[in-house]
């Protein structure tokens, strides 16, 4: 569940990022059925709270234009298909740079080529629920006694 979580998103932020709408994206995703409804509206609600707390990290400081560079040692260490799978999520606006050097940090601790694309992908959804972030108004995360579940 968490890999399709993340595949799911991936091609959200994709068909966005194609200059497709957000309605155009969900219907296209429904008729492909590769994913359920429940994987569908988790990967909505954690896009949702990530735009949100894009929008109050951009509001507190100004976003600088750097980008990070794998090095050679990095790219051997995690293999070249994880390392183009990180540069492309970093790409698409999945992850960004301060996101992709904790993900190496993570991948660093792994023993030597036993990296996989599963690997990288539980990483990045642990680094989308973070609860040591603020939790944003209105952010699906947390359930309240007053929500209803269908």
């Amino acid at each position: 569940m968490p890999a399709k979580v993340v595949e799911a998103i991936i091609k959200i932020l994709d068909g966005l990022r194609n200059n497709y709408t957000l309605e155009e994206v969900s219907d296209s995703l429904k008729n492909d059925k590769s994913f359920d409804e429940q994987t569908m509206g988790v990967a909505f609600s954690l896009i949702y709270d990530k735009v949100l707390s894009s929008r109050i990290a951009a509001a507190k400081a100004k976003k600088n234009k750097e980008f990070r560079m794998l090095s050679e040692e990095e790219k051997v260490y995690i293999g070249k298909e994880n390392s183009n799978y990180l540069l492309y999520l970093l790409n698409i606006g999945l992850i960004d740079n301060d996101q992709l050097e904790l993900i190496l940090e993570q991948l660093l601790m792994f023993p030597r080529d036993t990296i996989s694309k599963n690997d990288i992908n539980w990483i990045i959804l642990i680094s989308l629920v973070d609860f040591n972030n603020e939790i944003l108004p209105g952010s699906r995360i947390l359930l309240y006694s007053s929500d209803t579940i269908n």
